[in-house]
């Protein structure tokens, strides 16, 4: 999966995590961008390896993590895109339960 330099210094701690933790949820084009095109990456990386490392997957989490308790519209928005592309793959898959 391709992180992007603007991601990484997004996602700084001292960044966006603080700012959400301060209560500021706004996103600037830039940043909303950023975390789109983070969204587009790691599910591009998906759906071409049909798996998911697990560096990537500790990323992704670590994306919902911060992002999860924002209260803005933008930020939703992203969420919510992010959950529909797992859940277009989700549908794409066998309807075979490998748990049973």
């Amino acid at each position: 999966m391709v992180v992007t330099d603007e991601y990484i210094e997004l996602m700084n701690c001292n960044n966006l995590p603080e700012r959400f933790r301060a209560g500021d949820f706004g996103l600037l084009e830039e940043e909303s961008a950023t975390l789109r095109e983070f969204v587009d990456n790691f599910y591009e990386s998906v759906e071409d390896n049909g798996c998911v490392t697990l560096e990537d997957f500790t990323e992704f989490m670590g994306f919902l993590h911060v992002l999860m308790d924002a209260d803005s519209q933008e930020v939703q928005r992203i969420l919510t895109g992010a959950f529909a592309r797992s859940a277009k793959i989700q549908n794409g898959l066998s309807d075979v339960n490998p748990y049973l």
